[in-house]
């Protein structure tokens, strides 16, 4: 296992079967700005490097569904925006 750092972390759950069973995992992420992502660009945007870890800390983020993956990515931007405010 690759020991990964990343600037921000979460604990939630992921299921690979529509609710019927969950795992706890690790959500980790980095958040590049607007201004870094594409600076001389005028559609620029910002970005989230996002990676879910199993409770051994194994890389999971291509093993759960996508519409999974798409819920943890809304849950990101939560937790960063959250944090920001804090």
């Amino acid at each position: 296992m690759i020991e990964i750092k990343l600037q921000y972390y979460f604990d939630d759950v992921v299921s690979y079967d529509n609710g019927n069973t969950v795992e706890n995992v690790k959500v980790g992420y980095d958040y590049y700005p607007e201004e870094i992502n594409y600076p001389d660009a005028p559609d620029y945007a910002e970005m989230f490097d996002v990676f879910v870890f199993d409770a051994k800390g194994k890389h999971i983020t291509y093993d759960i569904p996508n519409d999974e993956y798409k819920r943890l990515m809304d849950e990101t931007k939560r937790h960063f925006y959250s944090c920001e405010a804090s």
